[in-house]
């Protein structure tokens, strides 16, 4: 517990760290996306690996993407929430919910971005070492299994906009486009007691998990490692912030978070 007698840091200190939480986390953001979009694309090596990963979900039965997206297709609404969730419910949601906890309190903050960071650094690797491509490219290779691109395709009724260096069609595993809001739920559920927005976090991993299927990006094994990626890296930054912390006077704790 802090100690009562600690008084409260004046609000420029406030601002200040939370002016550098959110400098320093930008500027990871734009060295995550440039490493990740100026990977040569390896087509051959993505669409052989997307195609044995396609072969494993069929011998478990589980290759149900298609079948996912086929029972949506003809649904002009599901179709238009799927894709929109896709675009504008990865990125923004993460950001809001970003500011929200580096608001609320910079340290827990600094938890949940390491925990990015580290799980980011992983599907860099992951991204150089084992391109794949997603379900709506492998058509483009020679391998229909029935796939629509639509969130990026011409009947696509919202704009996903990145820059080109940023943009890598072969980074599909891990898929953190559901790991990352595994990451946000995870993030809302750790910092509030409020059944109501637990539930609306568990609700947001939901959804982004199926409009991924149905908008044709994703595997199940990309977004199982995705979210896979996401658990052990919170585990791994628990391990090292609980040293650290313990070792810490509540009166430093208090500096640091204020």
């Amino acid at each position: 517990m802090v100690p009562s007698a600690v008084p409260p840091s004046p609000p420029g200190r406030r601002l200040g760290v939370i002016a550098a939480e959110a400098a320093v986390t930008a500027a990871f953001m734009l060295f995550y996306f440039f490493l990740r979009g100026v990977r040569p694309d390896d087509v051959d090596d993505a669409v052989a690996r997307s195609l044995a990963l396609i072969r494993v979900e069929q011998q478990l039965g589980l290759f149900l993407e298609v079948r996912w997206q086929a029972a949506f297709l003809q649904s002009g609404p599901a179709m238009a929430a799927a894709n929109w969730v896709y675009a504008w419910g990865h990125y923004p949601v993460m950001l809001v919910i970003g500011a929200w906890l580096l608001w609320k309190d910079p340290v827990r903050f600094r938890f949940v971005r390491n925990v990015l960071v580290v799980s980011a650094l992983i599907g860099i690797a992951a991204y150089w070492l084992l391109p794949a491509a997603p379900p709506r490219l492998m058509a483009l290779h020679g391998y229909d299994f029935g796939f629509v691109d639509t969130v990026h395709g011409p009947a696509s009724n919202v704009s996903y906009f990145q820059p080109g260096p940023f943009v890598n069609d072969y980074a599909a595993l891990p898929s953190f486009h559901f790991g990352w809001i595994l990451l946000s739920s995870m993030a809302i559920w750790a910092n509030t007691r409020s059944r109501i927005a637990r539930a609306g976090a568990a609700a947001m991993s939901a959804v982004m998990w199926w409009a991924v299927t149905v908008t044709g990006n994703h595997y199940f094994f990309d977004m199982v490692m995705g979210g896979l990626v996401v658990v052990l890296s919170w585990w791994f930054v628990s391990g090292l912030g609980d040293v650290r912390v313990r070792g810490l006077p509540g009166a430093l704790i208090q500096r640091l978070r204020w």
